[in-house]
C-alpha cells in the first residue's frame, strides 16, 4: 500500500505566507485526501472498480462526511486513481 501511495503522491507549491490556521486547515485536508485515496485504492483493487463505480460509491458519501471539502477535492482522487489504473492492475 506505501508504495501505492509513494507513486499516487503529488506536490503542490503555495507561494503564500501561511499562518498556523492556515497550515492546520490544510492539514486537515491532507489528512482527508489520504484516508479518501486510501479506502478508494482498496476497494478498487477488491473490486476493480471502474471511475464510474468509483464515483457511485464515494462521491455522495464524501460529500456528506466532508461538506466543507470543494467539489473537486473530492473527484480528484477518483480521477487520479484510474489514471493510474495500470498501476492498480499490477498489484
Amino acid at each position: 500500500m506505501e508504495k501505492l501511495f509513494n507513486v499516487l503522491r503529488r506536490a503542490a507549491v503555495l507561494d503564500c505566507y501561511a499562518n498556523k490556521p492556515s497550515r492546520e486547515a490544510l492539514g486537515e485536508i491532507v489528512d482527508r485526501l489520504e484516508a479518501m485515496i486510501e479506502e478508494m485504492i482498496e476497494y478498487t483493487l477488491e473490486h476493480g472498480a471502474s471511475q464510474k463505480t468509483l464515483h457511485m460509491v464515494f462521491y455522495e458519501m464524501y460529500r456528506e462526511q466532508y461538506p466543507w471539502l470543494p467539489t473537486r477535492v473530492i473527484k480528484g482522487p477518483i480521477e487520479m486513481l484510474l489514471g493510474e489504473q495500470s498501476l492498480l492492475e499490477s498489484f
